[in-house]
């Protein structure tokens, strides 16, 4: 896995990303570490909801201040979660690894003080907190509280021990059986998110883990949809397509040909975007990459996809039926 890239690296690229147009952002970060990469996509989505913007001056120093060594020290309290260690810092906010008053590890997410005042920011954090909550499914991460807390915002979720499927895919080839197996566990979760009538809306190599006994979890549920609504969001603050603030809400090369028309996100949308996962993860290369953004939107809509056969030798015509269980 790529070590912890350092807050002044992620400072200086994302503000390098910041002056360049939008179409031109992907070109400069496709070339940089991956968790640089992702570090600084999160502060370019966190801006792009112009949180940043709309922040006192003195909640974002206090941040950049605090992010560096992580804002909460060992053996703090959070509600009644106590504090061990800093996991990762992004765009949206902190993860930490705490205990629980039995003793239980868990996964604690702050949100960033100076989000706080962005509504979009405050509504996608509690999005992500109600639609893993509301599910039930071995592959799909389970938050046990959220809430309000002196240290902010905060999400308390199952501590997974693993790797996401990014990182999975740089540490080299994946084996056809474990992808076979692992596209059969993400899609039975989504089948069960959609059957609960909600959406995620942002699949990608990123918000899916690998954990260990080859478990597959779905993470990351902040663009969620529900009966035809971004959760936690009013029609005032969206957009005609019902994404966030007139932007496009998901990840360029997961995004389904729709959702680049401006259309609403349908169970098909989720579906589509785990086929270009599973793609990538059978074939090492995703199946509409391109030198920029314009390249990707014309690779969706038009582009035909290379069979899979094609691309890597081994590759079935179509995975085998399991077994039922006696009962």
């Amino acid at each position: 896995m790529s070590p912890q890239p350092s807050w002044e690296d992620i400072e200086r690229l994302y503000h390098e990303a910041l002056e360049l147009p939008v179409c031109e952002r992907g070109a400069l970060l496709a070339g940089v570490d991956p968790a640089l990469r992702e570090e600084v996509e999160s502060l370019l989505e966190a801006d792009s909801c112009s949180s940043l913007l709309t922040a006192p001056p003195t909640l974002v120093a206090a941040d950049l201040v605090e992010s560096q060594p992580g804002g909460l020290a060992a053996g703090q309290r959070v509600a009644g979660y106590e504090v061990e260690s800093l996991i990762s810092v992004g765009g949206m906010g902190e993860v930490y690894l705490a205990r629980d008053l039995a003793g239980r590890p868990v996964a604690l997410k702050i949100l960033r003080r100076h989000l706080i005042v962005s509504v979009q920011a405050v509504d996608r954090f509690e999005t992500e907190a109600r639609a893993a909550s509301a599910l039930r499914h071995p592959n799909i991460v389970t938050v046990y509280e959220f809430g309000r807390s002196a240290a902010g915002l905060f999400i308390a979720m199952e501590w997974l021990d693993g790797s996401t499927f990014r990182a999975v895919m740089d540490a080299g080839e994946v084996e056809i059986a474990q992808a076979i197996d692992c596209g059969r566990q993400a899609a039975e979760a989504l089948a069960a998110a959609h059957q609960a009538g909600i959406l995620h809306r942002d699949i990608k190599p990123e918000n899916l883990m690998l954990v260990r006994g080859g478990i597959v979890k779905i993470l990351d549920f902040g663009l969620a949809r529900d009966e035809g609504r971004v959760m936690g969001l009013e029609p005032s603050v969206m957009g005609a397509s019902g994404t966030i603030s007139g932007t496009l809400s998901g990840t360029l090369l997961y995004m389904p040909p729709e959702i680049l028309r401006g259309e609403t996100a349908t169970s098909a949308s989720d579906v589509f975007s785990l086929g270009a996962f599973l793609y990538e993860l059978m074939a090492g290369r995703h199946p509409f990459a391109g030198e920029t953004p314009l390249d990707v939107f014309e690779a969706i809509e038009c582009r035909q996809v290379a069979p899979i056969g094609s691309v890597r030798s081994g590759i079935p015509a179509s995975a085998p039926r399991r077994r039922s269980q006696p009962v």
